[in-house]
């Protein structure tokens, strides 16, 4: 396993012949991606619309145009197809992007109705306890850890704090002490709605719900979309002719593109014989499945992608994002392993690419943090996301060599006009 901390290239770049070699060679003029989102109640079209956005201002950091075409995405079975051309000084890259959705099963979660959703998914929530699987976060990832245990914590804080103020107003209006319990609870579910969706207590018992049904196959909707994806994984991958293939991945996505990609192999093998297949994990969750007890299936699938010659994973890590496995091997700790040929992690830093104020105020969120790996930065980055789907470079060597990004940078400027 090759690993880098993203700190290099705040050092000034050497750029020796043998870059400037791979500025010129290593470049693709065609390239599929596969896009698959996070848990956010966020439509096709509108994390299309996002990406052309991130695609924009990536151009203008790096010196390049983006055309999207149709302006509006075909759209159909939860699945969008967009057409980009990203265009520099003596290149052109076109872009084939899909983006798979699942936006909908995120709204079920987010708006069952309050509070028999909240307590229902609160409870699979405390099963992660339950199974030992928190234990494996904290052996895993110390920061993860700390997200795995902020609702419990926070859940905690409420009830006694409910507890307090009611046996208060008990007092105060000479009420029998048997009251006390239940209308604590009452008081409790309203400060868990209010003012807990200030500290995302609603959003984060909603992902743990969903994780939880993840883990234990249990929503029949997650299954059908599962497989709706991986046909149309396998359709886009066996009639690709691109020079590379991108399955792109933020959060949650990394399980959705797991699952359909080995529900793919499964149905024909020999599926990317031939192809370049490059996986983008970025904040990615399959851990916080992967390590439960239950979820031998999930360690099942991704050991079926790992195997496969063709795959190469990056993985992209931040410090500033509590809501990913940071500083973990993504293999290791579900009892696998990776050709460390085939793998590389990339620890970050969002401050290196954002204006001091755009950072202070991503900060002030743990979810606007943990989104900013699909976000634009304001700085030439070497972990710039819109570089990966629509620069120059093949994906694999950009990871071995990601320095080359700043010739680009400078190349650019140093063209008269």
């Amino acid at each position: 396993m090759n690993m880098q901390s993203g700190r290099h290239g705040d050092k000034q770049a050497q750029y020796s012949a043998e870059a400037r070699r791979r500025f010129v060679s290593d470049r693709v003029a065609t390239r599929l991606v596969l896009n698959f989102s996070g848990f956010e109640n966020t439509s096709v079209h509108a994390l299309v619309d996002r990406l052309a956005r991130c695609a924009e201002k990536t151009g203008s950091v790096f010196g390049f145009t983006v055309e999207r075409s149709p302006k509006d995405a075909r759209e159909a079975d939860h699945m969008s197809v967009t057409d980009f051309r990203s265009q520099g000084s003596d290149w052109r890259v076109d872009t084939r992007l899909v983006q798979f959705g699942w936006f909908d099963i995120v709204a079920e979660y987010e708006n069952s109705p309050y509070p028999a959703g909240f307590l229902a998914n609160f409870v699979k929530y405390l099963a992660f306890f339950a199974d030992g699987t928190v234990l494996r976060y904290m052996r895993t990832s110390k920061l993860y850890f700390l997200f795995s245990i902020y609702p419990l914590v926070l859940a905690v804080i409420l009830a006694a704090a409910s507890l307090m103020a009611v046996r208060w107003i008990a007092d105060w209006l000479g009420l029998t002490n048997w009251l006390v319990p239940p209308a604590a609870i009452v008081f409790w579910l309203i400060m868990c709605r209010w003012p807990g969706r200030f500290f995302y207590m609603p959003l984060t018992i909603s992902d743990w719900g969903f994780a939880r049904d993840m883990v234990n196959r249990s929503n029949p909707k997650i299954d059908d979309r599962m497989g709706l994806f991986a046909r149309r994984v396998a359709e886009e991958i066996a009639s690709s002719t691109h020079d590379e293939i991108v399955i792109s991945t933020h959060s949650f996505g990394s399980l959705w593109a797991i699952g359909a990609l080995t529900r793919a192999l499964e149905e024909n093998p020999s599926l990317l014989e031939g192809k370049k297949l490059r996986f983008l994990a970025l904040g990615s969750s399959h851990l916080k499945i992967a390590l439960s007890p239950k979820a031998s299936w999930m360690r099942d699938q991704l050991k079926r992608v790992l195997s496969e010659p063709a795959l190469f994973w990056h993985e992209f890590q931040s410090k500033d994002d509590a809501i990913a496995f940071y500083k973990s091997d993504p293999f290791k700790p579900a009892g696998l392993s990776g050709d460390p040929d085939r793998y590389k992690i990339d620890r970050v830093r969002f401050k290196r690419g954002m204006t001091p104020a755009r950072y202070r105020h991503m900060k002030r969120s743990l979810y606007r943090t943990h989104g900013q790996y699909v976000r634009y930065y304001d700085n030439p980055v070497d972990f710039d996301f819109g570089i990966r789907l629509f620069g120059p470079f093949d994906t694999r060597s950009l990871a071995a060599t990601p320095h080359i990004v700043k010739l680009l940078a400078s190349d650019q400027k140093a063209r008269p006009g």
